[in-house]
């Protein structure tokens, strides 16, 4: 063959070649199929058709989303020709994050093969959640992972000693927002924008290149570990995080009461699964199922998952009527719930009697019941303010008796002004004489909403998870042996001995007749983890606060302060709690619902009088009041006056405040 022959060989190949050549580029040329913005709320829906090849193999799908507010049991589906490809997913805003960024996130979902057909397909997103602005779709001819140019991330999660442990890892761009994982799901995590719960033994996900970091906790009895990283395209990095046990809760167990899934309530974002994963990632040691007007069995999801002995479970009933909201436990998942029938319920019962569900919640087992979120949706329409609650008294203007065992007082839910508020009418309760346990739960019904970020401590004989008696739960719930916390432990002792939900009787208690013995001693352990900084330790003695402290700290070290408090011995019956309040929390993954972490003891109750048994300050009003008439006769308007004047009602402010409420009480009575 000569130079010419081969010359036109070579031109014809090259001709062959080149048609198909641009036919690949042409069919791996991106299609744009809408650039415009579009609102998704409410019943409104979005629609698309476009052009495009069939797609032999996987394709993706790109755009930006802003869509900040979590959804809760509804959700916007994206769906090409009927497929549904996932759904919308809230990147919700971070305190610290940059506030110049638009808001949008650029995010992408496989289209499988063959879903695409030649010629003309409808891009749909349809459902019911939150708003959602919706622009720049793109259709990517490649795979997700090239379209993105995802590289990945594998993590494991330790003790010092090289234990695994499970945790949550909260994973912020550049900008200190939630970014998107993918490729992050299975069994035993739990994944949301920016969000990975994992057991701690080897997770891997998959980031947009770019700059990150990782943040790894496990609630507030651990430190925090955060790693920046850099992503690069189709690269791998692995991590090992090491976190550390910082705060020493030895005699109580971490327990979480108010608890919920999508599949239980009907509405959140957790499936079972999922929910188990969330427990254990924030150390909390007692789970309570409480899923609205259902019974669930957390027992059944904890052997898949791998967390049979991470937390012990309590199959609860979270009892909801339009007039109130009660968590019941234990309760018998193959039995009927308080108030409906056996199953899941609606969401409102309709029957809202407290004295008809609360005697059926009894009588299914129930011996723990507590009222949740007294103040929410807000306080004038929470039960409090629907019962015309008096905060200085205690009295309710209407309704039925609170013959419950305590109620939420830490709650992310109770919508106040500030924490003394939610302190001052349980304290306003206990002085009328109701005994109600101080309560800390997260009402958690998301992925996203840490699981005991509020929690209540309960004494326990065991700090083992599988040894938890529950017997131990149910009382520590029903005889004040537990502390409200978020964010801070604390744990008050009287006289060297004395425990939340002890009687001291008047013979510990110190003679004020000896001026040199005769203050009492309160001893008050404040435990918290590095990144909590409590400020000021308060003691209240009948809902009076008669001392305070500065708490210690140092910037990026634990707290573990006992603090010492000499009281004036009080001169009737009285409780003792204290209330530990601190710096509110902005760390991604575990910011504070409020602007200040915190921790309420519950009451140690003083036999002042002898007579083996605590009395209120009402009791005690009531007391004087009868006396003084046996001593006196007819109470009248210069009698009544005398008895306000007296020693023994004036030194005790809120047994001055129920003698006049009592002595009202008794006018307005009288012909």
């Amino acid at each position: 063959m000569d130079l010419r022959h081969i010359a036109l060989l070579f031109l014809i190949t090259f001709c062959g070649i080149e048609p198909c050549t641009n036919t690949l580029k042409a069919d791996e040329t991106p299609i744009v199929i809408d650039r415009e913005s579009h609102e998704v709320q409410g019943k409104t829906t979005y629609q698309k058709t476009f052009s495009a090849p069939n797609n032999p193999t996987e394709f993706a799908l790109l755009f930006d989303q802003k869509l900040t507010k979590q959804s809760s049991g509804g959700y916007w589906n994206v769906i090409i020709n009927e497929k549904v490809l996932g759904r919308l997913e809230a990147h919700t805003p971070q305190i610290d994050e940059n506030k110049d960024h638009d808001g949008f996130h650029r995010i992408g979902f496989a289209i499988p093969a063959n879903v695409l057909k030649s010629g003309e397909n409808t891009l749909s997103i349809t459902g019911r959640g939150q708003p959602a602005v919706l622009r720049n779709f793109v259709l990517e001819p490649r795979s997700l992972r090239e379209a993105l140019q995802l590289g990945t991330v594998t993590v494991k999660v330790n003790t010092p000693e090289g234990r695994p442990v499970a945790a949550r890892i909260t994973v912020v761009n550049e900008l200190g927002q939630l970014a998107k994982l993918y490729n992050a799901r299975k069994l035993t995590t739990a994944v949301r924008p920016g969000i990975l719960y994992t057991l701690g033994t080897g997770d891997t996900f998959e980031l947009p290149p770019g700059k990150y970091t990782l943040y790894t906790t496990r609630g507030m009895e651990w430190s925090v570990f955060s790693q920046p990283i850099i992503v690069q395209s189709h690269q791998s990095q692995n991590h090992s995080f090491v976190i550390t046990r910082e705060v020493d809760t030895t005699g109580f167990v971490a327990c979480d009461s108010h608890i919920h899934t999508l599949p239980g309530s009907g509405h959140g974002n957790a499936t079972y699964e999922q929910r188990m994963i969330t427990i254990a990632g924030e150390g909390i040691e007692v789970a309570v199922a409480t899923d609205h007007n259902h019974i669930t069995n957390y027992r059944k999801y904890q052997k898949p998952t791998g967390t049979e002995t991470q937390f012990h479970s309590i199959s609860g009933d979270e009892v909801t009527t339009r007039n109130g909201h009660f968590t019941a436990f234990p309760l018998d998942p193959d039995k009927a719930v308080p108030g409906g029938v056996k199953g899941k319920n609606p969401l409102f019962l309709k029957n809202d009697n407290w004295d008809e569900l609360i005697a059926d919640m009894r009588k299914k087992g129930a011996e723990v019941i507590i009222l949740n979120h007294p103040y929410w949706p807000s306080i004038p329409e929470g039960p409090f303010g629907r019962f015309r609650f008096n905060r200085s008294t205690g009295q309710r203007g209407e309704g039925p008796a609170f013959n419950f065992n305590g109620y939420e007082v830490v709650q992310p839910a109770n919508k106040i002004p500030d924490f003394f508020y939610a302190l001052e009418d349980w304290m306003s309760l206990l002085n009328r004489g109701l005994k109600l346990t101080a309560v800390g739960a997260t009402d958690s019904h998301t992925v996203n909403n840490p699981v005991g970020q509020a929690r209540t401590y309960l004494e326990s004989s065991t700090d083992n998870i599988t040894e938890i008696v529950p017997r131990e739960v149910y009382r520590a719930f029903t005889e004040c042996r537990a502390v409200a916390a978020a964010g801070i432990f604390a744990n008050l002792k009287l006289q060297g001995q004395y425990h939340m939900g002890d009687l001291v009787p008047a013979e510990a208690l110190p003679d004020n007749s000896k001026s040199q013995d005769s203050k009492l001693t309160a001893s008050l352990r404040v435990a918290s983890p590095s990144w909590v900084r409590p400020r000021e330790a308060m003691i209240y003695v009948n809902g009076k606060q008669v001392a305070h402290q500065p708490i210690k700290t140092v910037p990026n070290q634990p707290t573990n302060e006992t603090l010492e408090f000499l009281i004036d011995r009080p001169p009737h019956d009285a409780y003792v709690v204290a209330f530990v309040v601190g710096d509110g929390i902005t760390l991604p993954g575990w910011t504070t619902y409020g602007k200040a972490s915190q921790a309420i003891t519950n009451p140690i109750f003083l036999d002042v009088d002898g007579d083996a048994k605590y009395s209120s300050p009402r009791a005690t009003a009531t007391k004087l009041i009868a006396n003084f008439r046996d001593q006196h006769g007819k109470l009248t308007t210069a009698l009544q006056s005398k008895l306000l004047e007296s020693d023994a009602v004036k030194a005790d402010p809120a047994i001055l405040l129920h003698v006049t409420d009592l002595l009202k009480q008794s006018s307005a009575q009288q012909p």
